[in-house]
């Protein structure tokens, strides 16, 4: 089989894309020019843009969900090639195996890098562009609510960590969001949720949580998680990666892991790509992190300062879509003035909206942090003793990079 990915350099499209390709069979696909940190592992992928195209009535094509409305989707169908868009597609695809959906505002990346971990017999797309391939075990996927994406699949397990309201351009209040989950968990055979987070109850719900009166009960302290009178030592600190292994560990006993199997694996979870990532320069902690809602960076924040309670923290953050920051401007203040200094970086416009500068302008001035530029940086490349924090689900990646090399050559 031939397959044409629209949009392969997507995070969900990307690791499809190296699924596909170790399944062994052709695959090619198109995007924009522009270099994303999803392309490692593509070498042996051919890659084209959008003016330089080669579509084929015989390939197998697949819409990533950014490009459903795309000019060159409308034309494929037209063509009435053979077309699936990319959930209609794992369905099909991954029919025969047995599904464990990873759901919930944020955590979904690092949590599915767990199960991965947890679970190495398992397929699994990861989305910081990674994958694993294994033709005996579940299928892992993270399942995002935006569009209702997630109401595509009826998993086998779902694990859902928190339901914390975003995708504010459809989801037009907090109970369409909520309803959206319950909807979701109804459609899992069994529901991992995390109770503290998320009320729903149902016959098919296993809640977890460090409250009592859920199902399962835990507890955390400094990198070290005690359930089910078993302790674990997790690779990570922060309350918030607690509860993402939590999910990920009674989905792997569900799948009938033994305990002494799960502690030795997760002692080699390496965090996924701009998550918590991290680097040790010139007396610098530098950490890049997808974080981009305010319940995201709170939790960001919460891990730094008990990893590094003595050490000035800095953010330098990038917002993602302007309905999402208007929505929450006020989180958004009252979060990013935890951080001892905050700088703002450009406005990431998503493809789903159009760019509006005036607004865009208005709420960085109510925010009234100064904007991460050539003072700013310079400042900061010159100081000791301190944690930045490069945060947003755009390009923030890119200024990360450069901070890093810039400092390289600090003397």
């Amino acid at each position: 089989m031939i397959f044409y990915l629209i949009g392969i350099k997507g995070s969900a499209m990307s690791a499809l894309a190296k699924i596909l390709y170790q399944q062994g069979h052709m695959v090619t696909g198109v995007d924009v020019e522009n270099d994303f940190y999803t392309m490692k592992n593509l070498e042996n992928i051919s890659l084209e843009n959008f003016n330089n195209m080669q579509l084929k009535r015989h390939y197998f094509y697949i819409i990533g969900n950014a490009y459903k409305n795309h000019s060159v989707t409308n034309y494929i169908k037209h063509m009435k090639y053979y077309t699936l868009e990319y959930p209609q597609f794992l369905t099909k695809h991954f029919r025969k195996k047995s599904w464990i959906c990873v759901a919930g505002t944020h955590g979904k990346t690092t949590t599915t890098k767990m199960l991965a971990t947890l679970l190495p017999n398992s397929t699994c797309l990861i989305g910081d562009g990674s994958a694993q391939e294994n033709k005996k075990g579940p299928f892992i996927v993270e399942a995002c609510e935006y569009r209702n994406t997630f109401l595509n699949y009826n998993p086998s397990i779902s694990v859902i960590l928190n339901v914390d309201y975003d995708h504010v351009d459809f989801f037009k209040s907090k109970e369409a969001y909520k309803a959206s989950f319950i909807t979701f968990v109804k459609q899992s055979k069994i529901s991992i949720i995390n109770g503290d987070e998320f009320d729903y109850r149902g016959s098919n719900v296993i809640t977890f949580g460090m409250k009592q009166g859920n199902d399962v009960v835990f507890t955390y302290s400094k990198g070290t998680v005690t359930i089910l009178r078993k302790v674990f030592n997790l690779p990570v600190m922060g309350e918030k990666y607690a509860y993402d292994f939590v999910g990920a560990y009674l989905a792997a006993k569900l799948s009938n892991c033994r305990d002494w199997e799960l502690q030795q694996r997760i002692s080699q979870f390496t965090m996924p790509k701009r998550r918590y990532e991290k680097k040790i320069m010139k007396e610098q902690t530098i950490i890049c992190d997808y974080g981009h809602h305010p319940a995201e960076i709170k939790a960001i924040y919460d891990a730094v300062k008990e990893e590094h309670p003595k050490q000035k923290v800095i953010c330098i953050f990038e917002p993602h879509t302007i309905s999402r920051l208007q929505c929450f401007i006020e989180d958004f203040k009252t979060t990013l003035s935890l951080f001892d200094e905050c700088y703002l970086y450009a406005l990431f416009s998503s493809v789903r909206e159009a760019h509006n500068l005036v607004l865009e302008k208005q709420l960085y001035k109510y925010l009234d942090f100064p904007l991460y530029d050539y003072t700013a940086k310079t400042k900061l490349l010159s100081e000791k003793n301190i944690v930045l924090c490069f945060m947003g689900a755009g390009d923030i990646d890119k200024a990360y990079q450069e901070y890093t090399e810039n400092l390289h050559r600090v003397v």
